[in-house]
């Protein structure tokens, strides 16, 4: 049959039949006509030739029409096409709350465990002692602190300002909460002896670099103690133009080798770093830094030398953005629990030592005019 064809179809049955070729079968059906004619004049037998056609037109029908039908698997799967819609429950996550206000503490007073009378249902937050950041923290929208620990000129000048809450009973808006001391403290890993506040100006004797806070406040008293001066003359000099002159004489000698720090951990960070052979720190500071000695992080081998130190009290102060309820609770629990500071342990107490108590009514009255020569000093001597 396929030689009696004519070329169009044999063309055609020379391929496979696919069903994406529409065009072929429509090809197929304009070649019938002219075919079956042609077919019908050249054979004996039209019924061979009518069967053998009717085979192949039933072929050619199966071809053409699975081109348009859509198989069984495909049909069942359109009719699932259409995605269910799933509502999912979306689990909402409620923020949390913020924490309540904390008590604020001198930087190194956690790592010193130096707060007596606390639990650990006390947050404690510590805080750098700069008038910049009291000045944030007690006029932020949400309190942080609950209550803080501030000097008595800090006090003195929160007071007057409102920055703090009056307590009743009470003129200064504070309440005691112990002391912190400034002692100076040297690397015995390259010093064997304990050095004096003298052998502190003395670098050739004891060649090495100095640390000294960034400001007049216990530096100025620190100059006059290397200068000579007994500890309890220390006020009456100070009180003087020629003392002040006096102290910073004796820093201009020491300008040269000093390393300032303006923050207690700036002091431990010369300390853990052996950027001085000396300096002066918060007693915070230096049992950090010994603690972490023992536990390997530090290399240098800093102690406190408790001949002369400064003390400085401290007090309990309720900051004015302090929610009424939490300020209430407060004070009952620092009239309960009377927590306060304690920085010095036993081993750095030395009986035969002296301690020289900051004067807080001197630099509530001197502290700026002080300070503004300190910064003017300073900063003349830059290069």
């Amino acid at each position: 049959m396929r030689q009696t064809l004519p070329v169009c179809i044999r063309a055609g049955l020379g391929r496979t039949l696919r069903p994406a070729r529409l065009l072929t079968g429509l090809l197929l059906f304009q070649c019938l006509p002219l075919n079956m004619h042609a077919h019908a004049t050249t054979s004996g037998s039209s019924h061979g030739t009518s069967n053998s056609v009717e085979k192949f037109f039933s072929h050619i029908g199966q071809s053409v029409t699975s081109v348009f039908s859509t198989p069984e698997a495909s049909a069942h799967a359109h009719k699932h096409s259409k995605a269910r819609h799933v509502t999912k429950r979306r689990t909402v996550v409620k923020p949390a709350a913020p924490p309540a206000p904390g008590w604020g503490v001198p930087e190194g007073t956690v790592a010193a465990n130096a707060l007596v009378g606390s639990d650990s249902t006390i947050r404690l937050i510590e805080w750098d002692g700069q008038r910049p950041t009291l000045d944030v923290g007690v006029h932020a929208a949400r309190a942080d602190w609950a209550t803080v620990l501030l000097d008595g000129s800090q006090l003195a000048d929160a007071c007057q300002k409102g920055w703090v809450r009056p307590l009743e009973g009470n003129t200064t808006c504070g309440i005691q909460g112990g002391q912190s001391t400034l002692a100076l403290a040297w690397d015995r890993s390259r010093l064997p002896s304990a050095p004096s506040w003298k052998d502190f100006w003395d670098v050739a004797r004891h060649p090495g670099r100095r640390g000294l806070r960034l400001g007049a406040r216990t530096t100025l008293e620190i100059a006059l103690l290397a200068d000579g001066i007994d500890a309890r003359d220390i006020y009456t000099a100070l009180s003087t133009r020629a003392g002040v002159d006096r102290a910073f004489h004796k820093l201009d000698l020491l300008r040269p080798y000093v390393v300032w720090w303006k923050t207690p951990d700036d002091a431990a960070r010369i300390m853990e770093q052996s950027s001085a052979l000396m300096t002066s720190a918060p007693m915070t500071e230096i049992s950090s830094v010994s603690a972490k000695v023992k536990a390997g992080p530090a290399a240098s081998l800093f102690v406190a030398q408790p001949d002369v130190v400064l003390r400085t009290a401290l007090y309990w102060a309720i900051p004015a953005n302090t929610p009424n309820e939490v300020a209430k609770k407060t004070l009952e629990r620092i009239n309960t629990a009377s927590p306060h500071l304690d920085d010095t342990p036993d081993s750095a107490t030395d009986p035969n030592g002296t301690i020289l108590p900051v004067n807080e009514a001197f630099w509530t009255k001197y502290g700026d005019q002080l300070e503004q020569r300190f910064q003017d000093w300073y900063g003349s001597n830059q290069p």
